[in-house]
């Protein structure tokens, strides 16, 4: 099959030319002794030089900017009559269809100009006032360069960005009065307080991103000093409790390395930060280049456009066309090694705006390609070591674990021809910033993508809203992207997990504490199989095939019940083993532990467990209405209680711990 057509070949054709190619003998037996030995660079050397890859052209594939589509819609825009009586809807129609020309329009024309003015005004006829600075702020950025071809141009942007400052001047003033109003007058803010900057824009729809509790770990820039690192062959590297925790506690805040968004979510959440586009003070800011993406600030779009777009916006549909439903989910992961490349891989020279250099430092990371050179698992667990583990440190995502020589030939080969197609989108990008790629050079990004593609089968992690259910009243979280985080890469899976995720703007996530870890004990994330909705045999199905490990958790070693028995029994405060007595069957209001000898006033314990349901009863209510900081407190109190009396697993603790994760659904990153 020949894939020389330059610009018209997709991702699952090449995926099948090259698998047609190696499925041949000798070709096959040699990829695979490559792969079984771990040898990434030689999979991609050895593909490399087969004739359907080694003519591969890749050429721009993006949806462009169309003038003349743009000015349909805004002539469009003006001619939008107010017929239904309800002139506040019929504003938001016309700002939809000035959103439509905004995206087509090419950004040195004179209809994105007019189209974001307007865009502007009609926001601040219906009070949108953040919504309206968004629009001035994306105005005031334009540099005048971008309309140097005649006197004539440049007078125009003059003129529409001096209605966006006089729109901002008015805007910044209604917010001052309204926050004023709002402090009932006590303290006028300063004159030169700044309602413009996209940090404020994205904290009015989201809480405020959590600290971690306790002093600051000193090696792990992201953890407390309440969590510790260990390693044993069995588990590999892992956190553990350096003290007893309480249910609650924020034990990790991670930024992420990289990150990326499902297809689904490039329309209606930020590019950049994530936050949603769906809420009413929002607005769509438009890439400069292509018709795809969105950003819910000018500042989002400029840092984006920096880091990571600029090198994958002119091939940008490579990584969503011609995919199934079930696969446009996995074509995420794709642009997420390929963003996890580029953002180490590429710098500015010297803060130019259009000139880039490849960095050294992190081809010489790749040089090699021996999945085994670079095991570093024992000496980052040593306790002794003082070495800074930073989520944005390339080294801990580098350290990540791939399996490489340990999965099939098959799947390599698959993630292999992916890596070599990321690489040919790469190349044909930097070709068109005077960055040459030798041979060796595309060999080594090409490791690097294949790398990180086995990286993220492993590692990465859903990026989440939580979407609220008014029928229902629960918070179901609605997957946005995916990203890599380091540091919580370190923790384990359980299937019955004492921690919880949950995402913050700009990517972070925060891992709290779902019940009570004592000390010593090892923080258990929940990689995918519950024991609540999945049997032994199977979890330990799905994490072998997707993971490599088999679970050693309390769940699959005591094969607990799925789902689990609605009574459980007491537990001795003293020694925590299970009595064998059961709450609902208890007839002697004593007990003697069998282990400790210690005497369990059964009755009493009773009394306080019927009392405290009530709080969590109560707790439930306060959700309904709304107050999940109100109900938090009392969930906690329950829990104590629950973890100190009843053995595991217990409907009460699970019930208690489910009402804590929708308490913290509403806490993070939210959307309509």
């Amino acid at each position: 099959m020949s894939l020389t057509r330059k610009g018209n070949v997709s991702l699952d054709e090449f995926r099948r030319a090259v698998h047609n190619a190696v499925s041949q003998e000798p070709f096959a037996a040699r990829f695979a002794g490559l792969s079984a030995s771990g040898d990434r660079r030689g999979m991609v050397e050895m593909l490399v030089e087969m004739p359907c890859v080694a003519g591969l052209k890749l050429g721009d594939l993006y949806e462009g900017k169309n003038d003349a589509q743009a000015a349909r819609l805004y002539e469009r825009s003006l001619g939008t009559a107010t017929e239904s009586g309800d002139e506040r809807a019929e504003e938001l129609k016309t700002s939809n269809i000035l959103t439509r020309a905004l995206f087509a329009a090419g950004a040195s024309g004179r209809v994105f100009l007019d189209a974001i003015c307007e865009r502007a005004r009609r926001s601040y006829s219906l009070r949108a006032y953040a919504s309206c600075l968004r629009d001035c702020d994306c105005m005031l950025a334009l540099p005048a360069s971008l309309y140097d071809d005649s006197a004539e141009n440049v007078k125009y942007l003059v003129q529409r960005r001096k209605e966006c400052l006089q729109l901002e001047r008015e805007c910044t003033r209604k917010l001052e009065a309204a926050s004023f109003k709002k402090r009932g007058g006590r303290q006028r803010p300063s004159s030169n307080t700044s309602y413009s900057s996209s940090s404020s824009f994205r904290s009015s729809s989201s809480s405020a991103l959590p600290t971690i509790d306790g002093k600051p770990h000193v090696c792990f820039t992201s953890c407390p000093d309440s969590v510790e690192l260990r390693f044993d062959e069995a588990r590999g590297r892992h956190l553990v409790a350096a003290r007893d925790i309480r249910p609650g506690t924020v034990l990790i805040v991670d930024r992420p390395f990289s990150f990326s968004t499902d297809a689904p979510a490039l329309g209606r959440n930020c590019l950049h930060c994530h936050a949603t586009l769906k809420l009413e003070d929002s607005v769509r800011i438009p890439c400069r280049d292509c018709q795809t993406v969105a950003f819910c600030a000018e500042a989002c779009r400029k840092e984006a456009w920096e880091k990571y777009h600029r090198y994958e916006c002119s091939v940008f549909d490579y990584f969503f066309e011609n995919s199934s439903n079930s696969e446009r989910q996995r074509t995420s992961y794709l642009l997420l090694a390929y963003r996890t490349t580029v953002m180490q891989a590429l710098s500015l020279r010297d803060g130019a705006a259009t000139t880039c250099v490849l960095n050294p430092d992190f081809l010489r990371y790749h040089a090699s390609g021996d999945a085994g050179d670079h095991d570093v698992s024992r000496e980052c667990a040593d306790s002794g070591s003082k070495r800074t583990y930073s989520p944005l440190d390339y080294r801990t995502v580098f350290q990540l674990e791939t399996h490489c020589a340990d999965v099939e030939a098959n799947v390599n080969l698959v993630r292999a021809a992916e890596a070599i197609f990321l690489a040919k989108c790469l190349t044909s990008v930097l070709s068109k910033l005077d960055v040459v790629c030798a041979r060796e050079t595309f060999v080594s990004l090409a490791a690097a993508m294949l790398h990180h593609l086995q990286a993220i089968v492993c590692n990465a992690y859903e990026i989440v809203e939580n979407v609220h259910d008014e029928a229902t009243r629960v918070w179901e979280p609605r997957n946005v992207g995916a990203a890599i985080y380091t540091t919580v890469s370190l923790v384990n899976h359980g299937c019955y997990p004492n921690v919880v995720r949950h995402s913050y703007p700009n990517g972070a996530v925060v891992v709290r504490a779902l019940r009570f870890i004592g000390k010593g004990c090892e923080l258990l994330d929940c990689y995918g199989p519950h024991f609540l909705s999945e049997s032994k045999l199977n979890r330990r199905e799905l994490l072998w095939k997707k993971y490599r490990f088999l679970c050693g958790c309390d769940a699959c070693k005591q094969n607990w019940k799925c789902p689990p028995a609605e009574i459980t029994s007491y537990k001795c405060t003293a020694c925590a083993e299970s009595t064998g007595v059961l709450i609902a069957g208890a007839r002697a209001t004593s007990h003697r532990c069998a282990k400790c000898e210690k005497i369990i006033d059964l009755r009493r314990i009773e009394k306080q467990l019927r009392k405290s349901i009530q709080k969590r009863l109560c707790a439930i209510a306060k959700m309904y209405q709304g107050n999940y900081r109100d109900a938090l407190p009392l969930l906690f109190e329950h829990a104590d209680l629950v973890n100190k009396h009843l053995a595991e697993p217990n409907i009460e603790g699970i019930k208690t711990e489910q009402c804590i994760v929708q308490c913290y659904n509403s806490l993070g990153s939210i959307s309509m």
